[in-house]
């Protein structure tokens, strides 16, 4: 059974401070394999309220070092490798995660995993155990390091955008998905921050042509439009079929359909 869970749906500063929606990532399971992508603030948390086990998690990923998307990595590594006593898993994250100025992954918390870190960048491939992990194409947002991700499993093909402004390419680089997550934060257009609006994932969506599209990562712009009212639009106006991911949401690759709000996650 493959499928995944949104710990939370947050983006953005105000949402995740205010907690007007909950944040901590998504967590996915895909062909026997649990791997938890972009652990902001509250991952730990939320991943034990709804039930999963962060001591089974496979692999942790970064598609970039915003806090947003990276506050907890360093404790969901500590629970990955059983607080150090069982050393085990993998991470993959950019280059700006780990080195320069302000890496956001600790060094002695490296060693729980005995280091076993991969560094994403164009053209990354790397097969966990028969589920395939891939960068599509490096994001343009806010002057790090930030990657869009393709996951293969199980004869399926899941895409994610993480935090993006639009660029040519974009929609051509998730072609062939057959279902994609997208972090849509903004409604109206602000140079001061790279993020996608409605119009930006229609777009998108008219030429990646995906099965289905789950919305993700919504700042206050959306959350005060309704998320699921966008989400219609969207689905209106693209002609694919899309939903508003929410807190706890799980959702079935095996079936494409979604349950809200679940007390406990059947996945993990």
């Amino acid at each position: 059974m493959s499928g995944v869970t949104f710990l939370g749906t947050a983006g953005g500063r105000m949402v995740v401070t205010s907690q007007l929606r909950k944040s901590g990532g998504f967590w996915l399971s895909l062909a026997g394999k649990n791997i938890l992508v972009d652990p902001g603030p509250g991952s730990l948390m939320r991943s034990v309220e709804l039930g999963l086990k962060p001591a089974n998690l496979d692999c942790i990923v970064l598609s970039h070092k915003h806090i947003d998307h990276s506050n907890d990595v360093n404790i969901m590594i500590e629970a990955m490798s059983g607080g150090s006593f069982r050393p085990r898993g993998i991470l993959l994250a950019p280059s700006d995660a780990l080195e320069g100025d302000d890496p956001v992954v600790l060094r002695y918390v490296r060693t729980y995993i005995r280091n076993n870190i991969k560094v994403l960048e164009p053209g990354f491939k790397y097969s966990l155990d028969g589920v395939g992990i891939e960068v599509a194409v490096r994001m343009m947002h806010a002057n790090v390091e930030s990657y869009g991700l393709k996951f293969t499993f199980d004869g399926k093909t899941l895409g994610y955008i993480t935090d993006t402004k639009y660029f040519n390419g974009l929609p051509e680089a998730f072609k062939g998905c057959d279902y994609l997550i997208v972090n849509m934060v903004r409604m109206t257009h602000d140079a001061r921050f790279e993020h996608l609006l409605p119009e930006d994932v229609i777009r998108i969506l008219k030429v990646a042509k995906p099965r289905q599209v789950i919305l993700n990562h919504f700042g206050m712009q959306v959350v005060k439009a309704r998320p699921d009212a966008v989400a219609r639009r969207i689905e209106k106006e693209s002609r694919v079929r899309t939903i508003a991911g929410a807190d706890g949401m799980q959702f079935s690759f095996d079936t494409g359909k979604a349950v809200t709000e679940p007390t406990i996650s059947s996945f993990g």
